[in-house]
Parts: structure tokens; C-alpha cells; sequence
């Protein structure tokens, strides 16, 4: 997650996220691989967490990681290292990046939208640093589809959820921002993920084009 909070709760969720890079890989490893594989050298991350995603970027990649929550940062060091990553930390938020208009090739987030204060703000921020042709490769858990049991217990879940997982939203459209974004192309996969965590069972991903 992306967000810097309780010193107490940063410290758990980066050591909880750490013990789950096996499990997420199994999970979400086929689809990442899609995703990342065919990434330029140059990367921008927004909230990368412990770094789960660095084992599908190339070898030798840049890349620069916006995780504002100090907490996930040492065991992201090490994880860069560990793969051969070199990592350019920065601990701006997602909705103001630290990066000039049209400046990057390709950026990347995976269950951080659900995070963000402002995922619209986010969004645009990505479009606005995006070179024309560039491409934000996402993957995310989304809102359950409106009057379903999937729905009603992410409603019930919703505040522990959020406070546990530092602002993590149950219950957000991801996929309806992405769609209203104005990318130039958008390429968005609906589904559902079998997983334990179920109140996350719905799930996007894709890549979008400026």
C-alpha cells in the first residue's frame, strides 16, 4: 500500500506484505509477467510497497519508486538489490509527482489506486508526466458489482479494512476512472480473482496509452 500512516500499523504492513511475496507471486505472477515484461528500462512505481513487482521488471532496470511510507523503504532496498533493480527512492505522494510533464516511457501501479486520497488527481498526475505513446501498466482490486454479496461485505469490511491497510478502499471504481481518464488507448481486464482475501475478489487489469 502507498500510503505513510501509524508508525505501529506502517511497520506490521510492511512485514505483512513481505511475508506475502510468495503467495502474491502465485497469484498474480502470469499476469504481471504479461504486464511488465516489455517494459523500457526506465520505470516509474507508484506506492511499490516491499517491491513484489521487481522480480518481473528486466534486469538492470531504473527505477524510480514513489513510496511515500518510510516503513516499506529498507525492505524495498533490499529487494532492489536482491534483483538487480537500481532503485531512485522518492517519498512524494501519488497525487503530486515529483516528475516534469511528458518525461517518462512507462509507469506502473498494482493495488495502490485503492489507496490514493484522490485517484483522479493520481490519474491525471500519471497522464500528465506520461510522453505521448507512453504507457501506465495497472493492476487492481475493485468495487463488487452493485447490489451483490460481494458488495454488501466489502460495505460491511470497509472500515477496519481501510484503517488496517492504511486507507485501502473496498469499494472503489477504479475501472470507471480509468475509463474517464482520456487515455488515447485503454486495454482494461475485468475478472475475478480466486483468493483468500475475499472482499478483493474483483479485480482489473491493463494498460492505458497517452
Amino acid at each position: 500500500m502507498s500510503l505513510k500512516g501509524n508508525p505501529i500499523r506502517g511497520r506490521i504492513n510492511a512485514y505483512f506484505f513481505k511475508m506475502m511475496e510468495s503467495y502474491m507471486h502465485r497469484k498474480y505472477g502470469k499476469t504481471k509477467s504479461e504486464l511488465f515484461g516489455s517494459l523500457p528500462k526506465i520505470v516509474v512505481e507508484l506506492g511499490p510497497g516491499v517491491g513484489p513487482n521487481l522480480r518481473y521488471y528486466k534486469k538492470d532496470t531504473k527505477l524510480i519508486a514513489f513510496e511515500p511510507n518510510p516503513h516499506m523503504h529498507s525492505l524495498l532496498k533490499k529487494n532492489a538489490k536482491y534483483y538487480g533493480i537500481e532503485l531512485d527512492l522518492r517519498n512524494s505522494s501519488a497525487e503530486l509527482l515529483d516528475l516534469p510533464d511528458a518525461s517518462v516511457e512507462a509507469i506502473v501501479c498494482t493495488l495502490v489506486l485503492c489507496t490514493v486520497n484522490d485517484p483522479i488527481k493520481t490519474v491525471s498526475e500519471i497522464r500528465r508526466v506520461l510522453k505521448p505513446g507512453g504507457v501506465f501498466a495497472f493492476l487492481e482490486h475493485v468495487s463488487a458489482k452493485e447490489k451483490s454479496g460481494l458488495a454488501f461485505l466489502q460495505k460491511k469490511l470497509h472500515k477496519v479494512w481501510h484503517w488496517f491497510f492504511e486507507g485501502c478502499n473496498l469499494n472503489r471504481n477504479t475501472a470507471r476512472i480509468l475509463e474517464d481518464a482520456g487515455f488515447k488507448t485503454l486495454a482494461l481486464n475485468k475478472y475475478s480473482m480466486k483468493t483468500i482475501f475475499l472482499p478483493i475478489i474483483p479485480h482489473i487489469s491493463g494498460k492505458a496509452y497517452r
